[in-house]
């Protein structure tokens, strides 16, 4: 197995001219695509050098077709394909494949990404590795995994320890986009917080699987919606449930200001990951605030956050009990 960096420690000269990588896990496809695309494929030529081919019919007469093509004002061209079950069964188009690898123009970058085994005693497979280079992705096991965990948790300024990676391990295995999307809700649910522990966990995941169901921020979307019919149900819920008041308001606030942010570096041009980059918070609500920052004007959106921040005046100083302060802002 080789990492994701150490393939991409390379400038663009020093690339093999087709790479097929491959791997189980559809994350480190993923990320390895993003990981190449920002590296090696500027935004100003996207548009007219990178083409982004997805299983379709006549697969090896397009690739063929579009490799061919010489770049636009630049020195390279990118392909990107994703072929579904090629590679992995005998195809009576395999020759044009073939024929392009054997006389392979200089001005393409060829990169094939499968999910899944490959069949090495294809000849097409053994012409790719002939000219160019095929990879494989695993995903990490063992101390590598608790590694990974330990990472993931550090990129948004939080400690775990070793008991709970242990937790994480046995409820997922190896499943790095469970992992991550386990992680990245935890993290959201402990924003406020540096270090996180086993009860943490236990009591984050297994508690009605508050997180699986995703009830607090059922209950943000909710608000955000307008839906106060909902909002109110789901209080009661959680409420009722043991939910402390306090910290149902923390995370809705969090998520107002989440969601201004947001808005903001839309507006700017700035993609997910980007935004997730620059403030520091998972991909997971970034992209739930990305898809409705323009369902709001700013000024909405300040006027709903002064609410709650007015509604935790009032729970703190003793003015409302907790419940109806949050039903009151809720109504608002």
């Amino acid at each position: 197995m080789k990492d994701i960096k150490e393939i991409l420690n390379k400038s663009i000269d020093e690339l093999k001219p087709i790479y097929l990588i491959y791997s189980e896990e559809i994350y480190l496809l993923n990320k390895f695509k993003e990981a190449f695309t920002k590296k090696y494929i500027p935004d100003e030529i996207k548009d007219f050098n990178l083409t982004v081919i997805k299983n379709t019919e006549n697969l090896p007469v397009l690739v063929k077709n579009q490799a061919n093509t010489p770049p636009f004002m630049t020195e390279k061209r990118f392909i990107i394909i994703e072929p579904g079950e090629y590679f992995k069964n005998k195809n009576s188009e395999d020759r044009f494949l073939i024929e392009l690898f054997n006389n392979f123009p200089q001005t393409t970058q060829l990169l094939f990404l499968i999910n899944g085994k490959i069949d090495k005693r294809l000849k097409v497979v053994k012409e790719i590795k002939k000219n160019g280079e095929i990879i494989e992705l695993e995903s990490p096991k063992y101390k590598q995994l608790d590694k990974w965990i330990e990472r993931e948790f550090a990129r948004y300024n939080k400690k775990i320890d070793k008991r709970s990676i242990n937790m994480l391990e046995n409820m997922f295995q190896n499943n790095l986009q469970l992992l991550e999307n386990e992680i990245g809700k935890i993290v959201l649910y402990k924003h406020d917080e540096e270090k996180i522990n086993y009860n943490d966990i236990s009591n984050i995941i297994s508690k009605d699987r508050l997180l699986e169901d995703n009830l607090i921020f059922a209950f943000t979307d909710a608000i955000i919606g307008r839906n106060n019919g909902k909002a109110i149900t789901i209080l009661n819920e959680m409420l009722n449930d043991g939910a402390v008041p306090l910290k149902i308001l923390s995370t809705v606030i969090w998520q107002l200001r989440l969601l201004l942010s947001v808005k903001e570096l839309k507006k700017k041009g700035k993609d997910i990951r980007d935004i997730s980059r620059i403030l520091k918070v998972h991909q997971y609500p970034v992209k739930k605030c990305y898809s409705k920052a323009d369902v709001f004007t700013d000024e909405e959106l300040e006027i709903m956050l002064e609410r709650f921040m007015e509604t935790n005046y009032q729970i703190v100083t003793g003015k409302y009990e907790a419940a109806l302060a949050l039903e009151m802002a809720i109504v608002k």
